[in-house]
């Protein structure tokens, strides 16, 4: 399966998708125009992905600044995880924030309320 990378921007999340390596990252900033176009291809990869996936994969999430629209897909992006853990796959995610940055560690609680796979809140310091 071919990886998924995505060099990020000030808009745009850096996205690493990458069965052979086991690296799943999505880190910075998103705020596209049109948030579906932009992570229906990750959406997709996701879904092929779910087809054979690794005995374990571990999903980290360093988000800087996400608008609303980028917020609903990556609930969107974490069902499609979800869903490979209801299959019976070990799947976890990283929620990583900022020590300092309340509204992202409470995004990743108020996410990690609605996923039924194991959700870990691990801070940082700049």
């Amino acid at each position: 399966m071919e990886p998924l990378k995505v060099n990020g921007t000030s808009q745009y999340p850096t996205i690493t998708l990458d069965k052979d390596a086991g690296v799943f990252e999505f880190k910075g900033n998103s705020l596209p125009e049109d948030a579906k176009s932009f992570f229906e291809p990750i959406i997709t990869w996701i879904e092929e992905y779910a087809k054979s996936p690794n005995p374990e994969t571990v999903v980290r999430f360093k988000m800087i600044y996400y608008n609303t629209p980028s917020s609903k897909m990556l609930f969107q992006v974490l069902k499609r995880f979800e869903r490979i853990a209801q299959d019976g796959h070990k799947i976890s995610i990283v929620w990583m924030y900022n020590e300092d940055d309340i509204d992202i560690k409470d995004a990743g609680k108020d996410l990690s309320n609605h996923i039924k796979i194991p959700f870990k809140l691990e801070s940082y310091k700049e």
